[in-house]
Formats: structure tokens, C-alpha cells, sequence
């Protein structure tokens, strides 16, 4: 056997989203043992791309339906029908591409699986027709399969969706969900609903990066030296434009009108910060996709600020997964819109506010029910910008009760993991029957 362990998230991941960055790392982390690792993952690359232990696979070799951005609507659902009735027809289309029956361009990719020691589908919100076809060519191959992480219940769709993910449950090896919303979705149609397990996600498993890494980044930027020789405390944000909590933010507007009234909302209360706390803002830039970048979303936010330019900074540099989660960890206190930001603050027991509305099931259900927090979280929808900062101001005085609170939640989740974990490990296998 092979000394580096290969694990293939047969996903659309989207990287340069730390956010699932942290999931793949958290994966690592949770299965490597301490082994080298080769991780494969499917990305918006032309070629094959290595970047670091990770190999990004072109996401066109493998789908026509998930991460596809030219699908909306009807399309998506008219794909999806498609690719389900395919499927049933014993036709896996470019699924196949994964075996050596694929396309001979994809040889790299058929590699790869062929060393998998496990195949993992459905991270973060991530699970389609697509997933229930990679599970049964993957058991067919004998190798470790099952779902882990995530966050997608039947939702419409259940008359061509039902059967295909029910013979796919049977099939995985493991089927853990992230969120009590989505798993008790998936049990409906489950012909074993206690096989469906309910864990932490797994970027709760990231280790961060040093101290001495986080640290050294930060007292590079003067403005944070200063903020620190001063003695104020040092609150880390994300802000977004892009995805299920700017979509339910004011859903009246539209456009540049949306985006400013955004901006002048998080600009709001991080005034209020500054004014009566003397907080220095520290933006980080936990997603720098070209199509909704945070650093730019943070600019937005920063033209509606009445503080100073000493009172605020954007972190620019494009951060690994694990150095943001080291940078939130020397911090004082978050206030994040990305989910992700703030599974990293329990997991290093940072006192934060997440700001998202009450359409989110996937913070308030993380968040606020696995991670015991749901006083932390301010819906915007039924909140203002005054309360909002209220609520913020509230949190940051009481953050030393706050982070005492956070430690066995902290602990809870690790347990969790481990046993998460170690379910993965000894699970069964099939002989190989290509």
C-alpha cells in the first residue's frame, strides 16, 4: 500500500472560497493520521492544476450539473431530470469518465481513483443526482464511499430525486449531515433512517496555522501594530455579496441599490463598534472569487464607515484556509456573514456575532443549534442597523463569558469528529467487480 493516503471529494470545490477550503482541510485532518495526503477535489480549470498536496481536476470532465453557473431555473431542474433518467437507464454519461472506460484524456483523474483509499461526495451544500451515480461506480470499484457533510435535503424534485438517493444511502458506507434541517430531509426517504448521522461540519476539524504565522502576517500592516500598542480590541469581519445570506438580505432590492443598503447596514454597526469600543476593523478575505470577492465587498462596506483610516484595515493578501482560522484566533472578537468564519471562531473559541436572516438554515442550524449559540446570531431581516449594533456591542463587553462558553462546545465537537472519524475509517468496503 501506498505511504500517501488519497482521498477524492468527488465535488465541485470552488477553493478559493476558504470556506471549502477548510471543509477539504478538515477532512484531511480528520482522516490522515498523520500520513502524507493526496487530496483530489474538481475545479473551473481548463487542465489539471496541483496547488500545494491538493490536485484540482477540470469539473467538465466529470459534470454537467453541479457547479455549472449557466444553469438557473428551469434548466437546472430540466438537467437534473435528465441526468436522473440517464442514471436509471444504467448510463453513467461522463461519471464514467472516472474509470478506465472514460474518456483517455482523463487518464490523471482515473488514476487518481484507482489510488483512492476513499471517495467522499455531498461536502458543505453539495448533493445531486450526480453524487448517487459517483456512489455506486465507486462502491462497484471497491472503494470507501459515503456521503460526509452535508447540508442538502430532498427538497422539490422528490419524484425523480427519491428513488436515486435512497438506493445511493443504501450503497454509502456513511452518510453523515451537517445540519438537522437537511438530515431529517434526507431520513424521509432513507430505507434506514438511523444510518443518516448528524456531526459537526468537518472544517470544525482544521487545525490553524501557528500563532508565530498569524502574527507575523498581521504586525506586517502598521495600522494593526498601532491598533495593538494601543490597546484596542481587535475584531475580525467577513462580508459578502454573493450567496444565501446577501440573497436574504432586503430581497425588495436589486442591483447597486441592494449592495449599497448592505454596505451601509454592516457599516452601521461596525461604527458603533469603533465610537463606543474603540475596536479596530480588521477585514479578512475569506472568499476571493472573481465573481464576488470579499475584498471588494469590504471596500463597499468601508465607503459607508464614518470611522477613520486608522480605525479599519482589509486584509488583501489571498490567506490559506488554515492561516485565517490562526488570524481569528488572535483576534478579540469576529463579526461574520460567512458561515465558515464563524465555525472557525468556536473552533478556536473566539467570541463572535454572525449576521445572516431567518432563511439561513444552514447558520442558524450549525451555528445555533450544534454549536449551542443562537443568542450570537442576528437575523438582519427582522433586526435594523441600530439593533443589529446594539446586539454587537452586548456580545463584545460580555466576551469573556462568551469564549468561557465556547470552550466545551468546542471540546463537544472535537469529541465528535473523533468518532465521526473513526465510523469512516472502519467502515466496510466491497471486493472490486468493475
Amino acid at each position: 500500500m501506498s505511504d500517501t493516503l488519497h482521498i477524492l471529494v468527488a465535488d465541485y470545490v470552488p477553493i478559493a472560497n476558504k470556506g471549502e477550503e477548510a471543509i477539504v482541510r478538515g477532512i484531511e485532518d480528520m482522516l490522515s493520521d498523520g500520513r502524507p495526503t493526496a487530496l483530489g477535489i474538481f475545479g473551473d480549470v481548463p487542465n489539471v492544476v496541483r496547488k500545494d498536496n491538493i490536485t484540482i481536476f477540470p469539473r467538465t470532465w466529470l459534470f454537467r450539473f453541479e457547479g455549472d453557473p449557466t444553469l438557473s431555473g428551469g434548466r437546472r431542474v430540466f438537467r437534473q431530470i435528465a441526468i436522473a433518467a440517464q442514471l436509471r437507464l444504467g448510463s453513467n454519461g461522463k461519471l464514467k469518465n472516472l474509470t478506465p472506460e472514460g474518456n483517455p484524456r482523463c487518464r490523471a483523474l482515473q488514476a487518481f481513483f484507482e489510488r483512492a483509499d476513499y471517495v467522499l461526495v455531498g461536502h458543505d451544500g453539495v448533493f445531486c443526482v450526480e453524487s448517487c451515480g459517483i456512489i455506486h461506480l465507486a462502491k462497484r470499484y471497491g472503494k470507501r464511499v459515503g456521503i460526509l457533510g452535508a447540508s442538502t435535503g430532498i427538497g422539490a424534485g422528490r419524484w425523480y430525486k427519491a428513488g436515486l438517493y435512497r438506493k445511493a444511502l443504501d450503497a454509502s458506507d456513511f452518510c453523515v449531515f451537517r445540519e438537522r434541517f437537511s438530515c431529517e430531509s434526507i431520513q424521509q426517504i432513507a430505507r434506514e433512517p438511523e444510518k443518516l448521522i448528524l456531526a459537526p461540519d468537518p472544517a470544525f476539524a482544521m487545525q490553524p496555522a501557528q500563532a508565530e504565522e498569524a502574527i507575523g502576517l498581521l504586525e506586517q500592516h502598521e495600522r494593526y501594530r498601532k491598533a495593538r500598542e494601543a490597546g484596542r480590541p481587535v475584531i475580525a469581519v467577513t462580508v459578502l455579496e454573493k450567496g444565501r445570506v446577501y440573497s436574504g438580505f432586503r430581497p425588495d432590492l436589486q442591483g447597486q441599490a441592494k449592495q449599497q443598503a448592505h454596505a451601509r447596514y454592516v457599516a452601521t454597526v461596525l461604527d458603533a463598534l469603533i465610537a463606543q469600543k474603540n475596536a479596530f476593523i480588521l477585514f479578512l478575505p475569506h472568499s476571493v472569487e472573481e465573481d464576488a470577492s470579499d475584498i471588494t465587498a469590504a471596500r463597499h462596506v468601508v465607503e459607508q464607515m464614518q470611522a477613520g483610516p486608522n480605525d479599519c484595515m482589509i486584509l488583501e493578501e489571498d490567506c490559506t484556509a488554515r492561516l485565517l482560522k490562526g488570524i481569528i484566533r488572535e483576534c478579540d472578537f469576529v463579526i461574520g456573514e460567512r458561515t465558515h468564519s464563524l465555525i472557525g471562531s468556536v473552533s478556536v473559541a473566539t467570541p463572535f456575532v454572525g449576521l445572516t436572516n431567518r432563511r439561513d438554515m444552514r447558520t442558524h442550524g450549525i451555528i445555533g443549534e450544534m454549536c449551542r449559540c443562537k443568542h450570537q446570531i442576528v437575523d438582519m431581516d427582522v433586526n435594523d442597523e441600530q439593533a443589529a449594533a446594539r446586539r454587537a456591542l452586548e456580545s463584545l463587553e460580555s466576551r469573556a463569558s462568551i469564549r468561557k462558553a465556547l470552550e466545551p462546545v468546542r471540546r463537544d465537537l472535537t469529541n465528535r469528529l473523533a468518532e465521526i472519524s473513526r465510523l469512516i475509517k472502519n467502515s466496510t468496503t466491497v471486493h472490486p467487480n468493475p
